[in-house]
């Protein structure tokens, strides 16, 4: 079958917004697209699984105009020893819980006329791709970070550390950063680190990490889902907060998402568009929640 061009493409993508059938249309497909790409993208949505909500899932705030989420977390309780005779203590049960709000998340407002778009050698799914999706998953994963952070620092949990002579990682600093974790009565379940962090684990000669393991990294690189027992989540993102690199240098560990947070979609990514004379304008945007419900369930490392 022949190729259709890409200005073929976008010719027959104008037709359709001649009509508002075909505009409904796009915009439906434009979502369908933008939702698969952010879920491949977005490494908060790897380390917590979002999961949908309705509004009959919500309340109302005391505190703003907008929705939240009542989440109830596990009461705390002990085992006793008692003998034939006796009873164990009594203890109320008071359920703590957390309240997560949820935010509007949005692309730039896109605008090209018809003329310009008839012009591209690229069809406009290909603007979409690299502009929209990419801000908002820029969007969901800063906001991530500066929670994780936020919890990390009223914990305490923030360790810092120096690289090997050889500019590999430690396998200490591994261990001490599974001791944070471990130490409050939890596990480790997954690592975050950054494309140049995980670059280091190229560096790991035979002796280190094994002799099946170092050779093969020595071929085809660290091509593993796991380190250390743990899931391995890299970004190549530069995310930075007041001029601070967030993940440069820097591994973050996770408990499983039962014991940390939760990551709630109330309206998943859509595509909007509409066209006005020859000037046509598009925009992704999505509503979602994020809550750590465990401030003792994550921990990070920064390396010197």
């Amino acid at each position: 079958m022949e190729n259709i061009s890409a200005s073929t493409i976008n010719e027959l993508f104008i037709q359709k917004l001649n009509t508002p059938e075909g505009l409904d249309k796009i915009a439906q497909e434009g979502s369908a697209f933008i939702r698969t790409k952010l879920r491949e993208i977005s490494f908060a949505r790897k380390i917590v699984n979002p999961f949908y909500v309705t509004k009959a899932d919500l309340q109302r705030s005391v505190q703003h105009d907008g929705m939240v989420k009542i989440v109830d977390i596990e009461p705390d309780s002990k085992a006793m020893v008692v003998n034939f005779r006796g009873e164990p203590n009594w203890n109320y049960l008071e359920g703590p819980r957390f309240e997560i709000p949820f935010f509007f998340v949005s692309s730039e407002n896109f605008q090209k006329t018809e003329e310009e778009l008839l012009a591209y050698e690229m069809p406009l799914t290909e603007v979409i791709e690299k502009n929209s999706v990419l801000d908002i998953q820029r969007q969901e994963d800063e906001s991530f970070i500066s929670q994780v952070n936020a919890a990390i620092t009223a914990e305490g949990s923030a360790l810092t550390g120096t690289y090997d002579s050889d500019s590999t990682i430690k396998k200490s600093d591994f261990k001490r950063l599974f001791d944070v974790l471990d130490g409050n009565e939890l596990k480790s379940d997954v690592i975050l680190m950054d494309s140049t962090m995980y670059n280091r684990l190229f560096l790991y000669d035979a002796s280190t990490i094994s002799d099946a393991v170092g050779a093969e990294t020595f071929v085809n690189g660290y091509t593993y889902a796991t380190i250390f027992g743990r899931r391995l989540v890299v970004s190549n993102k530069r995310l930075k907060k007041d001029g601070t690199a967030l993940l440069t240098n820097t591994i973050f560990a996770f408990t499983h998402q039962d014991f940390f947070a939760q990551f709630l979609i109330l309206n998943d990514v859509k595509f909007w568009i509409e066209k006005k004379k020859n000037i046509i304008s598009f925009a992704a945007y999505e509503s979602i929640g994020m809550g750590i419900g465990n401030t003792k369930a994550c921990a990070k490392i920064t390396l010197s």
